[in-house]
């Protein structure tokens, strides 16, 4: 009898240990959910319409890294743009003038794609870039290049790690140093280098047009798609 009453005991107490735990793990989750719509509504840039098309800004803001490398760390998945630049910015009216391309590495990938893409960049970005420096992240563009992280969302990310730390970027199909960022950006790459910049936020919104095969008789169809693109201008003024 003694025996049973012990058991009884012990497992009333286990049931209390488990409701007990249920109920913190319930309201753990409650107050996380909480925050992060507390979170979510103080960040006003989940509110932007990104509307804005090719030469006519949409969004202007003035950022850190803070907000850089989040947005790096995500173009692959929502498949947008990012474009670096340098040049001068007038607070007063909003305007970025002498404006150039900020090379952020050069490219190793086959040369076949250079006049076409220059072509893409001159009527894209608005100014040609001939040569093998890259000034953006586009993974559409990085697939036509036949850069060797392509396909890999691992390989995506690891390329990104290698660019803001500065290490050597090796090609995963031969293990080759492909692009040493430490060499191009300086040691502690990307971040390091620009620990302290601002840059100019700019979203914009610009259209192409996409072949897809069909199976009609014209063998091909043309539709024209739209695409964010997130500029980032270093602010090179004092």
């Amino acid at each position: 009898m003694e025996n049973a009453t012990h058991a009884l005991i012990m497992a009333f107490s286990v049931m209390v240990l488990v409701i007990a735990l249920t109920v913190s793990i319930v309201a753990f989750n409650n107050a996380k959910q909480t925050a992060d719509i507390i979170l979510y509504t103080k960040d006003e840039t989940n509110y932007y319409e990104y509307q804005g098309v090719r030469g006519k800004q949409a969004e202007n803001r003035i950022v850190g890294l803070e907000t850089v490398i989040p947005t790096l760390y995500k173009y692959y998945k929502e498949n947008y743009t990012v474009v670096f630049r340098r040049g001068n910015y007038n607070e007063t009216n909003g305007e970025i003038s002498n404006w150039d391309y900020l090379p952020i590495y050069t490219t190793k990938a086959n040369r076949n794609w250079q006049s076409s893409y220059n072509t893409l960049m001159k009527n894209k970005y608005g100014k040609e870039k001939p040569n093998e420096q890259i000034f953006s992240f586009d993974l559409d563009e990085e697939t036509l290049r036949h850069e060797p992280w392509t396909g890999s969302n691992d390989r995506i990310k690891n390329n990104l790690d290698c660019f803001l730390s500065g290490e050597t970027y090796h090609n995963p199909n031969n293990n080759s140093e492909y692009i040493k960022y430490g060499e191009i950006i300086g040691i502690g790459g990307f971040t390091e280098k620009y620990k302290n910049a601002k840059f100019v936020e700019t979203i914009q919104e610009y259209k192409y047009n996409s072949s897809q095969t069909t199976q009609s008789t014209t063998g091909s169809l043309t539709k024209e798609k739209s695409k964010r693109m997130i500029i980032f201008t270093l602010i090179t003024n004092n």
